[in-house]
């Protein structure tokens, strides 16, 4: 029987990482600083198998299949979520046109090695959101030599792609407070360690403060990313004196659990309470009454971040560090003038 010949994902699997890292390594790809202990087990572990890349090889890589894995910084409802469809949906059309595989990777906030998760997989790059803003799984990736995009904003040295989150909180509190509201709520849709959530609350507070609304009319109740915690978070507001005449949902996900509870209280939209959220996810303009919303354009950062996970994969760095996309507030019925004071 003929001898099995070495392969570059032997080599990536017994020095512990990715064959892109392993290229980087052998053919001495310009521009790409791998870190010394990282070079040297890539080193040691070509040598320990015998493993020499020649240009045939390299000429046949540049169509090989890769996988690219998509990791979500959390695992509340990952599979249902709308949010996390949409970037999918941006992604597939460039994953299938350059003929790369597709893995969905759950990591939530508590988990500690990305790395691992990512390596188990065997994907040769990785594309993350819903990050932390002090994520400690992205510098993490980097040190492993994994090949990483950050569809949010860290503090880390990383590729990102993301919306000015804070303006668009803010533009979509501002037309809350257009509409002559002085007691507005918000729900924020995850905890203050998520850097959205952090930027979006500072947006609606940025807008309250502009439009003159003291903070103790502004509420705030926090929620985590499901329909469930909104719907929980808006009850606890109709519970306030005097209650709110609208609500900012930090997601549409949240939003729509807030509808319900409004629903469940025998209030109305927005005659009762108005309500805008944020996302413009798919149903938010068939729910009753169509939902206000800021709509992210969440296919087209899917996109954008597939295209530059594989030319990260290949050796090209995109050209910037941060690439900010336009987001648009989307005006429908669930926000009126208040009826009451």
């Amino acid at each position: 029987m003929k001898k099995r010949e070495v392969s570059s994902r032997d080599v990536a699997n017994m020095a512990g990482v990715s064959r892109t890292t392993v290229s980087f390594v052998l053919n001495a790809t310009p521009g790409k600083a791998i870190p010394e202990d990282t070079r040297r087990r890539v080193m040691d572990a070509a040598a320990s198998l015998g493993y020499v890349p020649d240009r045939e090889a390299a000429q046949l890589a540049k169509s090989t299949k890769y996988l690219v894995a998509l990791a979500v910084r959390h695992s509340t409802s990952i599979y249902s979520d709308a949010y996390i469809l949409r970037l999918i949906e941006g992604m597939a059309p460039v994953l299938n046109r350059r003929r790369c595989g597709f893995v969905l990777v759950p990591c939530g906030q508590s988990c500690k090695d990305i790395v691992e998760l990512v390596r188990m997989t065997k994907a040769d790059g990785v594309v993350i959101t819903n990050t932390l803003e002090d994520d400690a799984g992205v510098p993490s990736l980097a040190a492993a030599g994994i090949p990483a995009v950050v569809i949010g904003t860290v503090k880390a040295d990383a590729w990102q792609i993301d919306i000015d989150n804070e303006a668009a909180a803010h533009d979509t509190a501002a037309h809350l407070a257009s509409l002559g509201h002085r007691r507005v709520a918000m729900i924020v849709h995850a905890p203050a360690s998520y850097h959205a959530a952090a930027e979006r609350l500072a947006g609606f507070r940025r807008a309250m403060s502009e439009a003159g609304v003291p903070e103790a009319s502004c509420p705030v109740r926090w929620a985590d990313f499901t329909e469930a915690s909104g719907r929980h978070a808006m009850a606890e507001i109709l519970e306030l004196k005097p209650r709110p005449t609208a609500v900012f949902a930090g997601n549409d996900a949240i939003a729509y659990g807030a509808m319900q509870a409004i629903r469940d209280a025998g209030l109305s939209i927005p005659e009762d309470i108005s309500i805008a959220g944020f996302d413009d996810d798919f149903p938010s303009r068939f729910v009753f009454p169509p939902l206000t919303t800021m709509t992210l354009p969440a296919s087209p950062l899917g996109e954008r971040a597939a295209e530059m996970i594989i030319d990260l994969i290949r050796g090209k760095n995109p050209p910037e560090k941060l690439t900010l996309m336009p987001t648009q507030l989307s005006v429908r019925s669930s926000c009126a003038e208040p009826s009451h004071d």
